[in-house]
């Protein structure tokens, strides 16, 4: 420790003299220590939605395993826009990478001083438009009744057309040509998002071009994908899969395919397995959110990454005990080591200690065993886990363990079940009480604070998903160009953010 705090005391002081002094609180990492010094470190480093704008850190708090710096954001004029403004740095390494970062914007390292990894060159990816030609998504999403109207109108009378899985395969042989083609994004951004990379996994079925679509809209280079096929998918749909994943470095599938059957272990076991497989491929990635193939963003990398700084370790699962259906569990006897069992999806957002515990800890495997006799195992497994704080896996929850809209949400996941406190309207249809998407929907979407939306049917109401995308595509370009900003102060204030075991 005392060799570690040395070394990087004196990068600091070769580097930047004001910032030597924090170095001196690194030896009692289990302690909150404030460091404040009159001249502020000047940098243009951590705010991205301006090249403009400025962020002025005038007080760092070393809090357990990470650091915070609190400071203002002043415009291009010098005029504050908020002085209380909040970056979390998940770890030591990350906050040194952050400083060379700053040190080296004299040199060529770093193309300017917005905090972008290469923004001449990745402003060409920006130029293309991908509006939706056939109708307004502007106007949808801000519920304007006639173009709704038109929208499942033209998708009625024009079904829509995608890529099939042979296209797929004939497309990836030319891999460079298939991701400029497709759009994938291939540059991390910002630095931000670069030192805060995601382990996602993705598991389908069918419908290769719908899940691509998904994959696309998630894809950062700095991030790692693990996709699982369906064990009886057809051999196209598992050659065209195989063919995305060949053009990419950081997107593999499972060494094994599970015959995945609704309400059995053989849902959880893939989440398992990729699981492993991530964490055995990376040791970077700080958080894990797993995927189906109809499922599709409400956020944008960028937003993903501060509100999951904003959540600092915390785990988002859903929870509850009062509505479990706990018949479910009887037969299975009681659950190892005094495991309170809850019921949750099997969503989830989780830090990399989670994982950690999950796939090595022997307490974990106990109760994976024992769930292994209970129904639904998949709704019972990940959210027991979170919820018995007495475990002492970082980022659980210490509270009552009932999700609830407004003091506990769940937000890793949006879906409409038509049922509950907020009982929405389904403007598509109801498959199993789960509401599939139309375009009507959208208006609630684009409002909702959870990361992702379940579910889509790309050959339902077709615009629903191509508005998504557009939606997507448009704010990640606004972000980029300085057009956009996102305020994750209401995440940093979460009941489950700020009742966790650290």
């Amino acid at each position: 420790m005392m060799m570690w705090s040395k070394s990087i005391g004196a990068y600091f002081r070769s580097k930047i003299t004001v910032l030597g002094l924090i170095i001196m609180s690194l030896g009692v990492l289990f302690y909150s220590v404030e460091y404040t010094y009159s001249t502020s470190l000047r940098t243009t480093f951590f705010h991205k939605s301006s090249p403009k704008r400025k962020f002025y850190t005038n007080r760092l708090l070393l809090k357990g395993d990470h650091l915070e710096l609190f400071g203002s954001l002043s415009d291009g004029n010098g005029t504050i826009i908020t002085s209380d403004f909040a970056i979390s740095v998940g770890d030591i390494q990350t906050f040194v990478s952050i400083l060379k970062n700053i040190s080296n914007h004299a040199t060529e390292q770093i193309a300017d001083k917005s905090g972008y990894i290469n923004r001449n060159e990745d402003e060409k990816y920006f130029i293309e438009n991908r509006n939706v030609p056939e109708v307004s998504c502007r106007k949808i999403f801000d519920g304007n009744s006639v173009e709704l109207k038109k929208a499942e109108e033209i998708a009625k009378k024009t079904p829509k057309s995608t890529l099939t899985e042979s296209d797929y395969i004939k497309l990836t042989e030319d891999c460079e040509k298939f991701r400029k083609e497709r759009g994938y994004i291939m540059s991390p951004l910002t630095y931000m998002e670069e030192n805060f990379p995601i382990a996602f996994s993705l598991l389908l079925f069918k419908d290769v071009g719908q899940a691509e679509r998904l994959l696309r809209a998630v894809y950062r280079p700095q991030n790692i994908y693990c996709l699982h096929v369906d064990k009886k998918s057809k051999d196209v749909v598992k050659k065209a899969v195989q063919g995305i994943a060949s053009c990419f470095d950081n997107i593999f599938l499972t060494p094994k395919s599970f015959n995945v059957q609704w309400g059995t272990m053989t849902v959880l076991e893939p989440e398992l397995l990729c699981m492993k497989e991530l964490w055995e491929k990376s040791k970077k990635w700080k958080y894990f959110i797993n995927l189906t193939g109809q499922e599709f963003p409400l956020k944008t990398n960028y937003e993903l990454v501060q509100i999951l700084q904003a959540y600092d370790g915390a785990n988002d699962l859903e929870g509850t005990i009062k509505r479990a259906n706990k018949d479910r569990w009887q037969n299975a006897g009681p659950p190892p080591h005094n495991i309170t069992t809850t019921k949750g999806s099997v969503h989830v957002t989780v830090n990399r200690d989670f994982v950690d515990y999950v796939i090595n800890n022997p307490i974990a495997q106990d109760f994976l065993n024992w769930t292994r006799k209970v129904d639904f195992p998949d709704e019972t497994f990940f959210t027991s886990l979170n919820h018995n704080p007495q475990l002492g896996i970082r980022g659980s929850y210490k509270g009552e363990p009932e999700t609830d809209p407004v003091s506990k949400p769940f937000l890793t996941r949006f879906k409409n079940w038509g049922m509950g406190m907020f009982n929405w309207p389904c403007h598509g249809k109801r498959v199993r009480l789960i509401c599939v998407f139309g375009v009507g929907d959208l208006p609630l979407l684009y409002s909702r604070p959870e990361l992702f939306a379940n579910k889509f049917y790309w050959n339902y109401q077709h615009f629903a998903l191509d508005c998504m995308e557009e939606l997507m595509y448009n704010k990640t370009r606004d972000e980029f160009l300085g057009e956009l900003t996102f305020d994750p102060t209401f995440y940093r204030n979460l009941k489950f953010v700020k009742n966790k075991i650290s």
